[in-house]
Parts: C-alpha cells; structure tokens; sequence
C-alpha cells in the first residue's frame, strides 16, 4: 500500500476527477476545466471523467517531481531534453492569464507520479479529494517561498523567547483551509457566517501565561523544597510565527519596526487573564509604506488599524476554546476593538456554491460593513466560519487576487506576512 501524508493542505496535491470543459475562444488546442475553485489550462484530448492531480497557484513542485515529467521551460533541466514544459526554474505555479483566460492551477495526469513506485491502477484506490504532498517518501510538493524569506522570523527571535512563552499559551492560528476543498463538511443545519478576507498582516496578542524569572532567594527555596509560584500573567505579542515578548529583556527583534510589537502595546489593560485575539493589521507602516501594496483599505498614509477574526481563552492547563462568532464581536464591542466585516450573519441553508458570488469583485459599497479596497482592485475573497465548540473556518480567494499575489511575488515585492512566517 503506498503511503501518503501532508504537511499544507493548501498547497498540496489534491486528486480530482474532470466534470466539466470549457471551450476557450482563440484556443485550438486547449480547454479549460474548474476544480476545487480555479482552472486549469488542459489539452483538447482531456476528457469529462478523468482522474489526475491539482496543484493550485503557489504551490511549488519538486525539483524531481517536474524534472521527470518534463516541466520545466528551460529543457536543459528536464530528464527528457528534448522535452519543453512551461514552468520556471523555481518550479511555481502561477496565477496568470493564458490568451486572456484565467489559468491558476495546474492538472497532472495520475501516471505522472509513476516514478515514486505508483502503479497504473491508481485510480482503484484513490479517492476523489485525496490530499497528499509527499508520496511513497517522495517529496511532491509544498509552499513556494521566495528564497530569500526562507529562515527569516521562527527562530531568529524565539531562542530567548521560549524561556519566557511556552507555546501552548500562546499558540500560532490554525492554518485556514480551502473553503472548495472542504465545503461538504458544512450541513443544511450549520450556522454559517461570511466576513471579508482582509489582506494585510496577522497579529495575534495574548495576556497569557509566562514564567517568571525567580529571585536568587526563590531559587534556593526552591531547591530546599518550597513551593514557589513560577508562573504569572503578563501580555505577549506576535505575528502569525513569531513570538514578540516585550517584557523579556532578553528578547531580541531583527525589525525595523517592530509593527506586532506597537500594535500589541495598544491592547495592553483590555484583555481578561487568559484570552488572546488573533486579527488582520491593515494599512501602513510608521514609515508610510503600505503593509500591502495595493490594499489600504482608505486608511490615511502611516496609520494602521486592526480588525479581529477570532478570539479564545486559554486556561492554565494550557486548553484552548474559541469564543463563538456572536461572542467574538460583543466582546470586541465591549474593549473597543474592531472585527472583520460581516458579511453574511450567521445562518443556516447555505448553498454551497454561493461563495463564487463573492469572488473577482469590491464588495464596497454593495455590502454596507464593508472596508473600500481602492480603486480598480477586488477584494482578496471571504472567509466563511461554520459555528460550533471546534469552529470550522474556510477561505476562498478571488481568481483575480491569486494573479495579483503572483504579480508580487514576481516582482519580489517585501511581503511583511511572509517575512514574519517562514
């Protein structure tokens, strides 16, 4: 049996079956096809029913993986040189346009993985929507990561850190899933709610448990065998990976501007012991450079603001509980806070194909608690939150925004998400 496993869902290989082809004007030998939210660029000789393997914008192949099936533009790094594919030399998937048609994922044949010892009846025990990025210890996959944002934020800063924060009281937001990949988890009977997908850079702040540095007098008593109180309350900042704890003198930051650390200092005093907020920073630096190009969202130049997506306790085992998304915005309301826009209230009987009404355009001023993205831009996409003790909480990006993403990543532009989360 061969083996599989999965690191990012997001970014991972995903076995699909073809529904559907589109005739593509000006394309003779290409048709396109929808799948899991994107489309794929396929040859005219695909068929309705076949099964292959996606791989959505932004992940990155393995060097193996496109050189045994020739994917690669430059032949040269090719197993075949003969052979001529269509991808870089760092192997990425891009959003782009192909003759004015959008092309965001790329769709492989199953054969494609022979070389990890699969077999040709692979499709026997395969299952549609089956995610994997490593394949018979065959690494297949993964996030592309500009190169030189490799290494920079989790443990730059955290060796000193970590004697003060332990991470199951400050712990990092979850990875959110591809609301297209997993909205058959949803019921009929599920509440549902939709926000907008803000798009700037993650905060998270907590008022957490931290250990105390000990007096030489506690120190020894304890040694003696006294019981002494090693723990305390104090307020830890952070970005999606990397922990800022302010009152460790110890601690160190390699940033400019420390933009988590500023923005955390704000919440200090709201907070009950015990609760932490995770939100999206919108705006500008203190330098008046953008935290995302593009995407302001109207806010005057070397100002930022904050909107929450989620807030949970943690007790002093070290449990995490969300607050329900009803609690998350009275609670906001009740520290003077802002919470990402609502969209949709939470209800139930969601269709699960209304999200694509949300996609590849402004939601401002259609939605009136929506933030203005700017002019000729469309808004990253939504989040949809399905209620419950274990929240289940999706994301869909617009077509349009992964070409954007990809833009920026061509251009190297400075991603301050992505600095502080590899």
């Amino acid at each position: 049996m061969s083996k599989l496993s999965v690191e990012n869902e997001n970014y991972a290989a995903t076995v699909v079956v073809i529904r559907q082809l589109i005739d593509l004007p000006n394309c003779d030998n290409v048709v396109a096809t929808p799948l899991l939210g994107y489309q794929a660029i396929v040859s005219k000789d695909t068929r309705v029913g076949d099964v292959g393997i996606l791989f959505t914008a932004e992940t990155q192949l393995s060097e193996e993986y496109a050189r045994l099936n020739n994917l690669h533009r430059h032949s040269n790094l090719n197993d075949d040189e003969s052979a001529k594919g269509y991808l870089e030399d760092n192997r990425r998937v891009k959003a782009l346009r192909f003759r004015g048609h959008t092309s965001n994922a790329l769709f492989m044949p199953l054969s494609s993985l022979s070389y990890a010892d699969g077999v040709p009846d692979l499709i026997e025990w395969y299952k549609e929507g089956t995610v994997f990025d490593t394949f018979n210890d065959f690494h297949i996959c993964r996030k592309y990561v500009r190169p030189n944002q490799r290494g920079l934020g989790q443990g730059r800063n955290l060796k000193e850190n970590v004697r003060r924060v332990d991470a199951k009281f400050f712990p990092e937001h979850f990875d959110t899933a591809n609301y297209f990949r997993n909205a058959d988890k949803i019921e009929p009977t599920d509440y549902v709610t939709v926000t907008q997908k803000l798009h700037g850079t993650s905060i998270r702040v907590g008022h957490t448990v931290v250990k105390r540095k000990l007096s030489w007098v506690e120190r020894l008593a304890r040694r003696l065998g006294a019981k002494i109180q090693d723990t305390e309350y104090d307020y830890v900042y952070g970005s999606r990976k990397v922990t800022k704890d302010p009152n460790n003198p110890e601690s160190n930051h390699f940033y400019g501007e420390d933009l988590w650390s500023l923005e955390g200092a704000r919440l200090v005093g709201l907070l009950p012991k015990g609760f932490m907020v995770y939100g999206e920073l919108i705006g500008w630096t203190s330098n008046n450079s953008p935290i995302q190009k593009g995407y302001t969202y109207g806010i005057p130049e070397g100002t930022r603001e904050l909107y929450v997506y989620r807030v949970t306790t943690i007790n002093p085992e070290g449990r995490q509980t969300d607050l329900s998304w009803d609690a998350v915005k009275e609670f906001c309301s009740s520290v003077g806070l802002k919470y990402v826009p609502e969209l949709v209230q939470p209800r139930r009987n969601v269709d699960p194909g209304f999200v694509q009404a949300f996609l590849d355009r402004s939601f401002y001023p259609s939605w009136e608690n929506a933030l203005p993205v700017g002019k000729g831009k469309v808004d990253e996409g939504v989040v949809v939150r399905r209620e419950g003790l274990n929240p289940l909480v999706l994301k869909a990006k617009s077509p349009i925004f992964l070409e954007h993403e990809t833009k920026m990543l061509d251009k190297e532009e400075v991603d301050l998400e992505a600095e502080q989360s590899e």
